[in-house]
């Protein structure tokens, strides 16, 4: 992790910020041409610089008492935390191992899991740190979140996988040796929908349910400011293994609690990820705190008929993974009661003879240059203005030239 993440990490049951407590580094140096960034790069193994807590308790003033000063940023772009401990206010801790924080909700969290590394990093902080952390037994009865079953099967998917050719694909990825369907596909869909992000160099993204993290990847590299999300270690290790040492942001949560600041992103990808998840509105709903204003959210997934069809249905059998599509009518429905506006994207190969032709849902159909759907969740958006009472439309429309000067300006 590099500590430039600090500042858009946060705590996924209070979202406060969060301290780190760095137990090793590793020499990690980026290639030039990139800013640094990070207002709490730490100077070294130990309590780094604390983030700004509203609330007051023994444990934050234990920790601001033991904090280090703040490093110079150009550090954060030569090393990385490698073990650590993230601490937020409110009392919960959570792992930073092999250069990935952890930051999942309390019930998708083990006993098995954390105990070995909580007492493994007991040791090794200072005594007045240790006796003011508390090891918080997961409680699984309590949660209201009934698709846990879904996400404890994406989280385990190692254990249910006896073969580890099943994950060579992410060694290689996007392009799946001597699948040249499959591959040209996954190129086509993030060439049709990476421009939709209407980014502009440096701009954050967060890439929501990254998987293998390509995708990831080819935005970092793209110049914008990249935040991978994933519920399972074992994709993001892979995609690590491949990425080396250029590689974005990574960080294990769930979409439906992202980790992440409030307003930090000015778009989100969902690349066939956004039908694994169980609870969408709350999903969406966590899309709409990390968005700024006018920010936008575009979703290239699977239609309706997904869940029926044979691999889809192979998948659930096997792993338990969530595997349901959706239409336009879905998306709406999961954006009521937040200020997203949703609408559908058709990108269409015409001949020239066929110019003028109707274009209804039949001719869309068959004319797609991709599979599936494409969606696009706007901030603060609305429907065309074509499609409002006239007395709105320029309210509407000044609304709309404000959003646009903005994207223009950044």
């Amino acid at each position: 992790m590099r500590y430039s993440l600090l500042d858009q990490l946060a705590c996924p049951a209070c979202l406060s910020p969060v301290a780190c407590v760095t137990l090793a580094e590793v020499a990690f140096p980026v290639a030039g041409g990139r800013p640094s960034g990070g207002s709490r790069v730490s100077a070294g193994p130990g309590v780094g610089p604390v983030p700004s807590w509203r609330a007051s308790s023994d444990l934050t003033r234990t920790v601001t008492e033991l904090a280090g000063p703040a490093a110079v940023p150009g550090r954060g772009d030569e090393v990385v935390v490698d073990t650590g401990l993230l601490i937020c206010s409110c009392g919960r801790w959570f792992p930073v191992e092999r250069a990935i924080p952890e930051l999942l909700p309390d019930h998708l969290r083990t006993d098995a899991r954390d105990r070995p590394f909580f007492d493994a990093a007991l040791p090794q902080l200072p005594r007045r740190l240790a006796e003011r952390l508390e090891f918080r037994r997961p409680d699984t009865a309590s949660t209201s979140d009934t698709g846990a079953h879904y996400k404890r099967a994406e989280i385990s998917i190692k254990s249910k996988v006896a073969d580890e050719a099943f994950f060579t694909p992410g060694y290689s990825s996007p392009f799946a040796f001597w699948d040249s369907d499959f591959s040209v596909y996954l190129l086509k869909l993030f060439g049709t929908v990476a421009p939709m992000l209407a980014l502009r160099r440096g701009d954050r993204v967060v890439d929501s349910g990254c998987g293998y993290a390509w995708t990831t990847e080819w935005l970092f590299r793209s110049g914008f400011d990249t935040i991978g999300v994933d519920i399972c270690r074992t994709y993001l290790e892979v995609g690590m293994a491949r990425m080396g040492i250029q590689r974005p942001h990574l960080v294990i949560g769930d979409v439906e609690a992202l980790p992440l600041a409030a307003e930090t992103a000015r778009a989100v990808l969902a690349y066939e990820s956004f039908h694994h998840i169980p609870n969408r509105p709350v999903a969406v709903r966590s899309y709409e705190r990390i968005l700024q204003d006018g920010g936008l959210a575009i979703l290239a997934e699977p239609g309706a008929a997904h869940e029926h069809a044979a691999i889809a249905i192979d998948v659930m059998e096997k792993y338990g993974i969530l595997e349901r599509g959706m239409e336009l009518a879905d998306v709406r429905s999961y954006c009521q009661g937040t200020s997203l506006y949703a609408e559908q994207i058709f990108c269409l190969k015409l001949a020239e003879g066929e110019l003028g032709a109707a274009a209804d849902r039949t001719f869309v159909g068959s004319h797609s240059v991709v599979e599936g759907n494409i969606f696009r969740l706007v901030k603060g958006g609305g429907p065309a203005v074509s499609d409002v009472q006239p007395e709105k439309r320029s309210l509407l429309s000044r609304i709309r030239r404000r959003v646009a000067r903005r994207i223009e300006t950044r």
